[in-house]
């Protein structure tokens, strides 16, 4: 069975996925992000994606930039060309897209909307744990 998407979301500790509106000012949307304790929001207008901020968003089209976080809006500073995987997606489709597009965190969507958020840490861990049980299931059984 190839592992998909789903199961991405499944091994995560939290099902919760962090968002902000476009409208919302870069000062709020770090507060969002310092207080989750997250790397990204992804950014809605209702049940609809339309961008992702980023701590990398905040450090090159903000502070870089030379602007002021407490009037510029997500909008202005947001990623939004920002890709999207289904459920059904294959963990390689996921990865293949997070290295074509150099993004880190890809928003998981479905009929009914924003279902979750995938990063390219969740892929790491995924492949570590597979790379763990094919170890425990190659070594001999221990002595007794």
């Amino acid at each position: 069975m190839t592992a998909t998407a789903r199961d991405l979301l499944a091994m995560k500790n939290s099902a919760v996925v962090y968002t902000c509106p476009a409208s919302a000012t870069v000062a709020e949307a770090c507060q969002l992000l310092a207080e989750r304790r997250v790397g990204a929001l992804v950014v809605v207008e209702g049940s609809a994606v339309v961008g992702l901020f980023t701590e990398r968003d905040v450090a090159t089209r903000v502070v870089a930039a030379g602007l002021d976080p407490a009037w510029t809006r997500v909008a202005d500073v947001m990623r939004q060309d920002v890709p999207t995987v289904s459920l059904h997606a294959t963990v390689g489709e996921v990865e293949l897209l997070l290295r074509r597009r150099r993004v880190r965190h890809l928003p998981v969507v479905g009929t009914r909307g924003l279902l979750g958020v995938v990063s390219l840490g969740d892929v790491a861990r995924f492949h570590a744990a597979r790379e763990r049980l094919a170890g425990e299931e190659t070594e001999p059984p221990a002595l007794q």
